[in-house]
């Protein structure tokens, strides 16, 4: 999806201190242009636009969650407007950068992949068994889009350069090799379970197999917090030693990615997203980690489990950090698998084209 582009742009220029002018590009956007037909005039829809999207409230149960964790309807733009204006307690360029574009695709644009997958499987529900799901934009290539992104490629796994992705995929890739979750292709094995997913949902929206297509939607987003997860776990150990005055980067990283799943741990168990806030959610004056890296990482094991019900062993370990020691969840399964790889290889070529051309939309 192009919206990458436009978080790569904001970073850029959060970077350089130009937060007007991200704030322009963040409101008004300039890379994810507006589906048209005929002479329609070319409009752009900005990460702003999403981030305030009535829509959103069809991604259920997830909207909810994140409202009612943040008490904001609104949580992400509140939080990059405050980081651009500065207003926020970030004041250092790079801790304004990563809190800004961390929000933007981890928080603001997974809740639009929620949306459109969420919506996918109402308009297999609602449709016409003759006539079947035919619609302009597919929400599945959609979703696949905003988890993917533009600079990716058409490679599967993504790109081989992990400097040019800015979404899940990239999250995930960038960190398999360091939790030992890398597969023989060398990209994680979570985006290689995220692709057959999504070549299963999209083939099941078009066979109006709703439930079928539901477990993957669900699926598909769980897994898509297992990088976010490790991410969270690696800046606990890189943060550590930092001191309560340091203006590093990576507490505002640490911030911005814990965002994405703290809500969905404090709904499995509050008191569990309480320690972890203790310990991710920066506040001025303090050490940051004042449980340490090691506690911290089973911390967020325990808290992936619970609130995804997925293997905690889909996260694996870094350095001396085992996040799923001691994490006991007899109700978590490895999620849903598909059966279809022979159908998933014959189409592979179709979809990935189809993936590549929502770039110009997405």
């Amino acid at each position: 999806a192009a919206a990458d582009l436009d978080i790569l742009q904001m970073k850029i220029l959060t970077e350089l201190n130009s937060n007007n002018f991200a704030e322009l590009l963040y409101m008004n956007g300039g890379n994810i242009a507006k589906y048209r037909e005929g002479n329609d005039p070319l409009d752009y829809v900005s990460i702003h636009d999403i981030a305030v999207s009535s829509e959103r409230s069809s991604a259920q149960p997830f909207f909810d969650i994140y409202v009612a964790y943040h008490n904001e309807k609104d949580y992400g733009d509140k939080i990059i407007r405050a980081a651009l204006s500065g207003t926020s307690k970030w004041t250092a360029s790079q801790q304004i950068s990563a809190i800004t574009t961390t929000t933007a695709a981890y928080q603001i644009l997974f809740l639009e992949a929620v949306t459109k997958l969420k919506i996918a499987v109402q308009e297999c529900k609602d449709a016409d068994p003759v006539v079947g799901v035919n619609p302009v934009l597919n929400p599945i290539d959609e979703a696949a889009a905003l988890l993917i992104g533009s600079m990716e490629g058409a490679r599967l796994g993504g790109s081989s350069d992990l400097e040019d992705g800015q979404l899940i995929y990239n999250v995930a890739n960038r960190h398999a090799f360091q939790f030992n979750t890398i597969n023989r292709d060398q990209y994680a094995k979570a985006v290689s379970t995220i692709e057959d997913l999504l070549f299963a949902a999209r083939a099941e929206l078009d066979a109006l197999d709703c439930i079928d297509l539901e477990l993957s939607a669900e699926s598909i987003l769980k897994y898509a917090m297992v990088g976010i997860t490790q991410a969270c776990i690696q800046l606990a150990v890189q943060n550590e030693d930092l001191s309560e005055f340091s203006t590093a980067q990576g507490l505002a990283e640490a911030e911005g990615l814990s965002l994405a799943i703290l809500p969905l741990i404090h709904n499995a168990n509050s008191a569990l997203a309480s320690d972890i806030e203790a310990n991710m959610i920066r506040l001025p004056g303090e050490d940051p980690l004042p449980s340490g890296a090691v506690e911290v990482g089973k911390m967020f094991g325990l808290g992936f489990a619970q609130a995804l019900l997925l293997e905690c062993d889909n996260l694996g370990s870094i350095q001396r950090v085992d996040p799923c020691e001691g994490v006991v969840c007899p109700q978590c399964t490895d999620g849903k698998t598909t059966s279809g790889a022979p159908f998933v290889t014959w189409t592979m070529g179709f979809f990935l084209g189809t993936w590549g051309l929502l770039t110009i939309m997405w």
